[in-house]
């Protein structure tokens, strides 16, 4: 994850955060997906990757839960992007 602590407010508020990390989140996920394993559930792979940027920023609790939010959006647009894709052929 390539995350800029010094502007991560300005970019979870202007959508940054969420389309970078859905970005890298989807050919992340197609690489889980072509080995044959489940996607991790959104719920759950937020909260640790919030978890992670939260170690390392200082942000208040207000934007704590906007991080979360940002972070779990970015995760199920990544899961709804490589579950929606045609199989490639065989």
């Amino acid at each position: 994850m390539n995350i800029d602590y010094e502007n991560l407010e300005r970019d979870i508020n202007d959508g940054t955060l969420r389309t970078n990390l859905q970005e890298e989140l989807t050919v992340g996920f197609r690489q889980i997906q072509q080995t044959g394993e489940r996607l991790p559930t959104a719920t759950h792979y937020a909260a640790q990757i919030a978890e992670i940027i939260n170690r390392e920023a200082d942000l208040s609790d207000a934007m704590k839960f906007e991080l979360y939010q940002e972070v779990l959006e970015a995760v199920e647009g990544a899961r709804k992007a490589v579950l929606d894709e045609e199989p490639l052929p065989s």
